[in-house]
């Protein structure tokens, strides 16, 4: 089960502080596609971060205590195989409170050693990538399912009580019979979908979904979505056909078409606002494109929300020092900020992501291959500022 899902981010959230029983939390790029992960600099990175923080404690007994975290945390680092893009880590040898998960999208490599779990960054990532509720629905049963950050959850579910069943009788009632069973059944179903709207508020609420797709027989679901709430009807972007038994898998497939078309037209939206604002007069006031341009807005502190197209690699230059980015080195190799000597990097856009996320601004990875040759046209990459 992912740290994502809603339910382990608020146990996290929930746990109570152990006195002077601090948990280390991490956050680690693992992504095989950015070149120094796949030559294993993640575990330099994890070092480095676990050696600063080890600096900063100074009560002998927390130490002891850190360094059990930390030799745990370096154990299990050491047999990983990298698969998804970053690694979140929860651990307090003394509690025997662990946890460890790949996540499916970039976090910036960050180390907490704090009295409960720092989730901020899980929260952000929640926050930043929208959720589709999915109702697969009935007229005797109706689950719900949450789709967020390329996973999903089944979250809930719902029978109807008592159910109805058709029966057949003889004899000269037979008819009255039948027509007296319809009606009934007509009403429970009626019923039981009002519960389901009801629940399905409640689901959209507690979750905070942006989006809900109505899924089962058409009957069915055009009935539900007439005595949906308004507030919750307003968030219905799809009606499908799907087996009332289907499988959470098969919900996420077929779920997929429809969150790739919106998701299309918000990336669309993004790169044409970005471009938009970055032509006008006064660019420097809202947005910049390329890449010069953009590393000189990050090295600023100005850069809230990166937008690149998936795929980018764009080799440049870092200072080791004060941690600029730059797209060429002067002539001197001396970083023009604090004229230390420059490092040349082979691809510079896993630093950039970082250090955007690591100020408290977001990322947007632009994926739909029309979109992305619009942005590579534009400069393959910029950010609106601050």
């Amino acid at each position: 089960m992912s740290l994502l899902q809603h339910q382990l981010i608020q146990e996290l959230m929930e746990r109570t502080a152990q006195e002077r029983s601090p948990v280390l939390s991490i956050y680690l790029s693992i992504d095989p596609a950015d070149r120094d992960t796949r030559r294993g600099g993640y575990k330099l990175t994890l070092d480095k971060m676990l050696k600063d923080l080890e600096a900063g404690i100074e009560d002998p007994e927390l130490l002891q205590h850190f360094q059990e975290d930390a030799a745990w945390v370096r154990q299990k680092l050491d047999l990983h195989l990298p698969k998804g893009k970053s690694l979140a880590v929860f651990c307090d040898v003394s509690e025997s409170f662990y946890s460890m998960d790949e996540l499916p999208l970039i976090l910036g490599n960050q180390a907490w050693f704090l009295d409960t779990p720092y989730v901020r960054p899980l929260l952000q990532a929640r926050n930043e990538h929208e959720r589709y509720g999915v109702v697969l629905a009935d007229r005797e049963k109706a689950r719900f399912f949450v789709i967020a950050v390329g996973e999903i959850e089944e979250v809930s579910d719902i029978f109807q009580s008592p159910p109805f069943k058709h029966r057949s009788t003889v004899g000269s009632d037979h008819m009255r019979s039948q027509m007296t069973l319809q009606r009934r059944a007509a009403t429970w179903s009626s019923w039981f979908l009002k519960d389901v709207s009801e629940m399905l508020n409640d689901i959209t609420k507690k979750y905070d979904i942006d989006r809900i797709i109505l899924a089962g027989p058409e009957e069915i679901t055009a009935e539900l979505h007439r005595v949906l709430p308004r507030s919750v009807a307003s968030r219905v972007v799809e009606r499908l056909r799907m087996p009332a038994n289907a499988k959470a898998k098969e919900v996420f497939e077929l779920a997929q078409p429809v969150i790739k078309k919106i998701e299309r037209e918000q990336e669309s939206r993004i790169v044409e606002d970005l471009i938009t604002s970055a032509s006008k007069a006064k660019a420097s006031d809202r947005a910049v494109l390329g890449f010069s341009a953009t590393l000189d807005a990050i090295n600023q502190g100005r850069a809230y929300r990166l937008v690149y197209a998936s795929g980018l690699t764009l080799a440049g230059h870092r200072c080791r020092s004060c941690e600029a980015l730059l797209d060429h080195a002067p002539e001197d190799n001396l970083c023009p900020y604090c004229a230390k000597p420059l490092e040349q990097r082979d691809d510079l856009v896993w630093l950039t992501l970082e250090r955007v996320l690591n100020m408290a601004g977001s990322i947007e990875e632009i994926r739909s291959e029309d979109v992305r040759a619009q942005l590579n046209a534009a400069g393959k990459i910029g950010a609106f500022l601050r």
